[in-house]
């Protein structure tokens, strides 16, 4: 994993593309339907992107020359990825599911 690292601007390109695929699901009520706790999870992670974005191109600059920042970048890519997956995966059953329909659920 590191050595996608040291290639220069990675993290911050996927940055990018993570903040725009949060933000269409923030955007899209279908998806979270009521799920308080996790639209609460996603606005913290939007947050946490916001916050990340302006360090990152000094970090992977200095990673070079400083261990912890090139840890603070691995273990940042991790989670970057774990991110990705829980929104692909929101995505996708927001996409497979049936739609309800609220007549068949009265008693």
């Amino acid at each position: 994993m590191a050595s996608k690292l040291e290639g220069g601007a990675y993290l911050s390109s996927f940055v990018d593309a993570i903040s725009n695929k949060l933000s269409s699901i923030l955007e899209d009520d279908s998806i979270l339907e009521g799920d308080y706790s996790t639209r609460k999870s996603l606005q913290k992670l939007d947050d946490c992107l916001c916050d990340v974005e302006p360090v990152l191109d000094d970090a992977e600059l200095k990673q070079f020359g400083n261990n912890r920042v090139k840890k603070w970048l691995v273990d940042l890519q991790d989670a970057l990825y774990l991110a990705d997956d829980f929104l692909d995966e929101l995505s996708t059953k927001a996409a497979t599911a049936t739609p309800r329909d609220p007549a068949l659920y009265k008693y």
